[in-house]
């Protein structure tokens, strides 16, 4: 009789970053995608804003969200908080390199749930089905004009606005700093 295999958390959340790549292989027009890094999951930015984008895989289970509470088969889960943490995280450094009118919005793309139902809206965050991810971004109104998408996606893609520089190793001094 084989053994029944239960994923472990970490092993799911990868899951749902796997499938997250996967998905936006081919970004929605005039969005750019940047993968995880040292202070957030992905960074999208596009016409409709700038967004961190956290993936939560439920592997078929039922998923309720309720404004800030997300359930998950009945369990709370810290989604949510997590989150906007981290949103507020990226806003404070992007606006410590550039100015930035609106804050980082968060989303969490929730992964192989089996259902989502939504009873009330969080202001300050996003619950979507990673496959209406896309969509959604599509449809949101413009609040980003293309030379500020450009200039957020140049400090963005700067290692020095993550506090990370290039290391100083040599090959043959694995001790250096």
């Amino acid at each position: 009789m084989p053994l029944l295999h239960v994923p472990s958390r970490g092993n799911l959340r990868s899951q749902g970053e796997i499938a997250l790549a996967a998905l936006l292989q081919e970004p929605p027009v005039n969005w750019a995608v940047f993968p995880a890094g040292p202070v957030s999951e992905h960074l999208m930015v596009g016409p409709g804003g700038v967004f961190t984008i956290n993936t939560r895989h439920s592997d078929g289970e039922w998923v309720w969200v309720d404004k800030d509470t997300i359930r998950v088969s009945g369990r709370r889960m810290a989604y949510s908080q997590d989150a906007v943490v981290e949103a507020g995280r990226v806003t404070a450094l992007l606006r410590a390199r550039i100015p930035l009118r609106a804050p980082v919005r968060p989303v969490i793309a929730l992964f192989g749930a089996r259902f989502i139902v939504v009873r009330g809206k969080s202001p300050e965050i996003m619950v979507v089905d990673a496959r209406e991810l896309q969509v959604w971004l599509e449809t949101l109104p413009t609040v980003l004009r293309p030379i500020e998408r450009m200039e957020l996606a140049a400090v963005i893609d700067n290692p020095a606005t993550w506090g990370t520089r290039p290391s100083m190793k040599r090959p043959e001094d694995p001790t250096a700093a």
